[in-house]
Formats: structure tokens, sequence, C-alpha cells
């Protein structure tokens, strides 16, 4: 089955002295309605957020990794994708953004632009 929409992953790294509630509440309750207020209709149609180590059951049986979030970010295709980008990257824009991640993450988010390229199997 080829994948509906236009992929791209986020992978974010915690400022140091945060924990991962911290991290969590600011990316889902400040950070995003930032960008989704910068963006409007432009913003992806799904924006998923995933924060490693939140289940304490599951800590041991991952491989280490080096970051403490991805996100899926599905847009409607391409031109949506680099309209987003586009937006984001603006000069004003940029710098809100940059100000708000320097307030809950280490360094600047890793962003992987995966396209269409993708499988999805179910039962």
């Amino acid at each position: 089955m080829v994948l509906p929409y236009f992929t791209a992953l986020v992978f974010g790294t915690m400022l140091p002295g945060l924990n991962l509630t911290q991290y969590a509440d600011h990316y889902d309750n400040v950070h995003i309605p930032l960008v989704k207020s910068l963006t409007g209709s432009n913003f992806p149609v799904i924006h998923t957020r995933y924060y490693v180590g939140g289940n304490p059951a599951f800590v041991n049986a991952s491989s280490p990794v080096d970051y403490d979030s991805m996100a899926t970010m599905q847009f409607r295709d391409m031109t949506h994708a680099l309209t987003f980008m586009s937006i984001i990257s603006a000069p004003e824009a940029a710098k809100k953004i940059a100000e708000d991640e320097h307030l809950f993450m280490a360094c600047v988010p890793r962003t992987v632009i995966v396209g269409t390229d993708g499988s999805v199997t179910g039962p």
C-alpha cells in the first residue's frame, strides 16, 4: 500500500536539567501551538510525537538512542511540505521557533525527509 501522505521525521534532544514530563509538556503545549500559529493551514495534517523512555517497562528493552523525541509530520503532498518548511524557515518565524527550542531542546532538531517512499502493513 502506498502511503497517503508525504512524511518527515524530526528528532529532538531534551535540554539538560529537564525531565521527560517537562520536555513533553513544553513540546506539546507551547512549541506545537507556536508553530501552528505561524503556519496556519500549512501545519501538517498529522503531527505525532513519541517520547523515548516514557514507559519504564520498555526502557531496558530499547536500544540506546541519541534523541528524546521523534515526531512524524504528515503532509498532503510534497508541495504542502515545502510550503510548511519555507514558512518556518523565513527569518521572523525561524527566530521565534529557535528562541522557543532553546527553552526545552539541547540542540536544533534533526529533520529527515522521507517523502512517500514507505509501506504500511495491516491485518
